[in-house]
């Protein structure tokens, strides 16, 4: 696994949201009451940007087609329960950063 930083700690806060590039992949780290949550940038229903989308509380939704997605509850999906979920990652720490754990790509 190869840890890829993210954020300083010190610059989150409660409203904080962010794409990062990671890996060829756009993730979405967001902190909302005191929690912190990273996932796929992309809707699993049509794949707009979540980054556009508004939160409250703990639920995500996506400017596109309305969708929420509940952060807390591993990103499941609330009007269709069954449907695909956004897709989540561990957050890992070093030190005073944020980050992500991703495997190793080969090459290089």
């Amino acid at each position: 696994m190869a840890f890829h930083r993210l954020e300083k700690l010190i610059n989150l806060f409660d409203g904080y949201r962010r794409v990062f590039q990671v890996d060829g992949q756009s993730l979405l780290l967001i902190q909302q009451d005191g929690q912190r949550w990273l996932l796929r940038n992309r809707c699993p229903h049509k794949d707009f940007p979540l980054h556009t989308g508004t939160l409250q509380g703990t639920r995500l939704r996506c400017a596109y087609h309305a969708l929420e997605f509940d952060l807390a509850r591993g990103g499941r999906c609330v009007q269709f329960p069954r449907q695909r979920c956004a897709e989540m990652f561990e957050l890992a720490y070093d030190g005073s950063d944020i980050g992500v754990d991703l495997p190793e790509t080969s090459g290089g």
